[in-house]
C-alpha cells in the first residue's frame, strides 16, 4: 500500500487471513492510518513520516476500514479499505 500525499493507493485490497500488510509513506508529510473502529492496530503521525513504513497482520475475514485524521475523515478524503478472506 502507498501513502501518497492526501490519498492511499490502491484504496482498496483483497487479502488472505493472515497476511501483513504493509504501507510506505510514499508522500511529503507526516500521515496516521487509523482504523474506522477499535485501536488495536495503526500508526501515529510521528511514527509515519515521509519513507516511513507501517506493518499489520489482520487475522479476522471481513472489510476492514481506515483512514487518515490528518486528511480525511472517517469517510471522506484520505480513506482505504482492506478486505480479509478466509484461508
Amino acid at each position: 500500500m502507498q501513502s501518497i500525499d492526501n490519498t492511499f493507493r490502491p484504496d482498496r485490497i483483497e487479502v488472505a487471513s493472515g497476511t501483513t500488510v504493509v504501507w510506505t509513506n510514499f508522500g511529503r508529510t507526516e500521515h496516521d492510518i487509523l482504523p474506522t473502529e477499535g485501536d488495536d492496530w495503526g500508526v501515529q503521525p510521528k511514527d509515519f513520516p515521509p519513507g516511513a513504513t507501517y506493518r499489520h497482520v489482520f487475522t479476522e475475514p471481513g472489510e476492514v476500514p481506515y483512514y487518515c485524521s490528518i486528511h480525511g475523515t472517517m469517510r471522506a478524503g484520505m480513506v482505504g479499505t482492506i478486505v480479509v478472506v478466509a484461508e
